[in-house]
């Protein structure tokens, strides 16, 4: 079992990496000029903003999901066998 150090550590690293690839994302759209076939497209690190709101977005809502509609009671089936 890894101890909670570990945990951050490892946590510490995909943050890290995480904020290179934005950083290296937006950079890479100053120096590479491409043709946009969108109004959004042209917003330096939209793809990556929106990547995050969607990551915010869909983890918030999973979240939801499984507390409020598919958890159930622990005794649940209990009451169920009972009638």
């Amino acid at each position: 079992m890894k101890s909670m150090s570990d945990k951050f550590g490892e946590l510490k690293t995909i943050l890290i990496f995480g904020f290179i690839a934005l950083i290296a994302e937006v950079a890479l759209r100053f120096i590479i000029h491409h043709k946009s076939h969108f109004l959004w497209e042209e917003i330096p690190g939209f793809y990556a903003i929106f990547g995050f709101f969607g990551y915010i977005l869909l983890s918030k809502f999973s979240k939801f999901l499984g507390y409020r509609i598919l958890m159930k009671e622990p005794d649940y089936y209990e009451r169920r066998c009972k009638r």
